[in-house]
């Protein structure tokens, strides 16, 4: 929006669903006040993004290690303006292992191809990040060591 450089958004302040962060944000939002920044969810893990919110603010993310981008995070709020985190899930492929034993291998395996995974009670979803053909290729190779439906 300006020839200024980006915005930089150095640290997470909070979680917009939170108090009082959910107040403050639902009364910019009435003010216009409120921008989003997408980020894919493959890249949620990187400290460092360049990127542009729904309002077309150029923006660079420079995160601390210990803090980690999550949906709703709030990245910047000063001036009756604010920038929350709007994580794009994308495809994914889920997996449930049939076992503890096969939970194991099976995150040994995805944690051994670099993939990005998201865990849950008793499942896991690995985050595609290219045609899912090439996922399902891989864990056929797995399928003598552990037992898993994709569902």
């Amino acid at each position: 929006m300006t020839g200024e450089g980006p915005l930089m958004l150095d640290r997470i302040l909070g979680q917009a669903a939170e108090a009082p962060w959910a107040e403050t944000l639902h009364a910019l939002e009435h003010l216009g006040g409120l921008e989003t920044v997408a980020i894919p969810e493959a890249e949620a893990a990187r400290k460092r993004i360049r990127l542009t919110t729904d309002r077309g603010r150029d923006c660079a993310i420079a995160l601390p290690r210990a803090q980690k981008l999550t949906d709703g995070a709030v990245l910047y709020c000063r001036d009756g303006m604010a920038i929350v985190a709007r994580i794009d899930g994308g495809a994914r492929l889920r997996l449930v292992p049939q076992s503890l034993g096969d939970a194991l291998r099976l995150g040994h395996w995805c944690g051994n191809l670099h993939w990005k995974v998201v865990f849950g009670e008793g499942w896991m979803e690995v985050i595609l990040d290219g045609p899912e053909a090439g996922y399902r290729d891989r864990l056929r190779d797995l399928a003598p060591l552990a037992r898993f439906d994709i569902g």
